[in-house]
């Protein structure tokens, strides 16, 4: 997820009004442009509402210019007022990672996620060899960022590393420090595409879905993101052993016990019944997918829904009381852990969905014309790669989830008209889109870690870069031979 950037960079008070008079100019006048065939009028307004509300995500901030966009899309005739709000913060989409929030609340509060992160590093099979932790710490990270988000995993993971620097003697400015704190941003991101009811899979698969009206397959979906990462992850070990080369011989001294620092990993019983809760929504979402569907549990999953399986889930959470007292206060897990910015975006990004593939916008069909050089070849995995090649790239500068959004339509419109399976496509562009990591605009996590003082930003633009491409080049493949079995 992206940011604030207007509160991350220090903005002066002009700037900030001169971002906002720019980002309302582009909304609101755009559309009185006249139309660049094959878009139309209506397109006009629709891709300015867009670029607008973009320009501002960028800019100055997400949820007031999301507030504006949604309102543009009113009084600039796109879609009706009570159509937008069903569309919008009564999309079930919406209620769904509303009550995904309150859920890993409750889980934080209770060290879940942390006790997860210890877990992998602290096994006795790792000690000793230095690149063994490095895989078991990043696959945590993972873990955490497809769990939780990619922030609270990154800002986790590096808890873990400081301790491991103190005890090994590592010291600002060493190669290792400056590799992990890159990858452990990496790990994060990449956790972000796992679990394909998190914020950008979500948002992405949600808009194929009502685009097209047949569902990605989250089972398949999981296998494959899961390969994909630990590729990945084995990808980073074996460039940092072989190329990057840093001194691990201080890893030898990594003591768990001292690392841990009295921290127990035996869990208690409060601590278990959530876990037991975290497997159960894992489990409850995907049973439709891999369950006989004449089973109880199959019907009774596929009419609640996903929604329907949070709100069942965080209902009971906050009816439980231990020892006379909930797990936690409802308005303290919405405080703590909403992420407002992700559900605005989510509000203005799927009631756009419509607009922007409306064949009488002229919008895809004008995509389609600019990128049709790229797809000649009328292959489906040429035109995946490239699809991801290309959400690799936004994705640097522009919000993730909106460009995983917006990417949908094209896909829809070109697999339609070729006849080829989407699936390939729409799952690279998802894995790609959370390869943000190179820019500090690119997310929260490359914003902090462009603020880290153990990180130079040379080291940054010289390792992500890398990271990127062979990351892309490693999905290709992946999703490749995934989709030869799977699809």
């Amino acid at each position: 997820m992206a940011s604030s950037p207007a509160s991350g960079k220090g903005f002066s008070h002009f700037s900030y009004m001169v971002h906002s008079a720019i980002f309302l100019l582009i909304t609101f006048f755009f559309g009185q442009l006249s139309p660049i065939e094959p878009l139309t009028p209506y397109g006009m307004k629709v891709v300015g509402v867009f670029l607008g509300v973009i320009y501002a995500w960028i800019f100055i901030d997400i949820i007031w210019p999301s507030m504006v966009g949604l309102l543009a899309i009113i009084l600039l005739d796109v879609m009706p007022a009570g159509s937008l709000l069903n569309k919008s913060f009564g999309d079930v989409s919406v209620v769904m990672i509303l009550f995904i929030f309150v859920f890993s609340a409750v889980l934080n509060k209770y060290g879940i996620s942390k006790y997860i992160s210890l877990w992998f590093v602290s096994r006795k099979c790792i000690l000793h060899k230095p690149w063994l932790p490095t895989f078991a710490l990043l696959a945590s990270i993972s873990t955490l960022g497809g769990l939780t988000s990619a922030t609270p995993a990154a800002v986790i993971g590096w808890g873990l590393l400081y301790g491991v620097f103190d005890i090994c003697g590592y010291k600002k400015g060493e190669g290792y420090p400056i590799m992990m704190f890159i990858g452990s941003v990496f790990a994060a991101q990449l956790g972000m595409a796992l679990i394909p009811f998190k914020a950008v899979p979500f948002v992405a698969i949600s808009t194929y879905e009502k685009l097209s009206g047949v569902p990605i397959d989250y089972a398949s979906y999981m296998a494959i993101a899961i390969t994909g990462c630990v590729c990945c992850l084995l990808m980073f070990v074996l460039v940092g052993k072989y190329l990057f080369r840093p001194d691990v011989s201080k890893l030898e001294k990594l003591d768990i016990a001292v690392l841990l620092k009295g921290e127990t990993m035996t869990l208690n019983g409060t601590q278990k019944m959530l876990f037991g809760f975290l497997i159960a929504l894992i489990v409850l979402m995907m049973a439709p997918s891999f369950l006989p569907k004449d089973l109880m549990i199959s019907a009774f999953c596929k009419k609640l829904g996903s929604a329907g399986i949070c709100i069942l889930l965080v209902a009971i959470l906050f009816a439980i009381r231990i020892e006379g007292k909930e797990l936690m206060s409802f308005k303290q897990a919405i405080t703590e852990g909403v992420a407002w910015p992700i559900i605005f975006i989510l509000c203005f990004t799927l009631p756009m969905a419509g607009p922007l593939a409306d064949p009488k916008s002229g919008i895809t069909q004008f995509m389609l014309l600019a990128m049709e050089p790229l797809f000649s070849a009328n292959s489906t995995v040429v035109f995946a790669v490239c699809m991801g090649v290309v959400a690799a790239a936004f994705t640097q500068c522009i919000n993730n989830t909106a460009i995983a959004a917006i990417m949908m339509p094209v896909i829809f419109t070109y697999c339609s008209a070729k006849g080829v399976a989407p699936e390939l496509a729409v799952i690279l562009v998802i894995n790609t889109c959370c390869l943000a990591f190179l820019t500090p605009a690119a997310s929260s996590t490359a914003a902090m870690l462009h603020g880290n003082d153990w990180v130079p930003t040379k080291a940054i633009w010289k390792i992500a870069p890398i990271l990127i491409a062979l990351s892309l080049i490693i999905l290709s493949v992946v999703i490749y031979l995934a989709g030869s079995i799977l699809f």
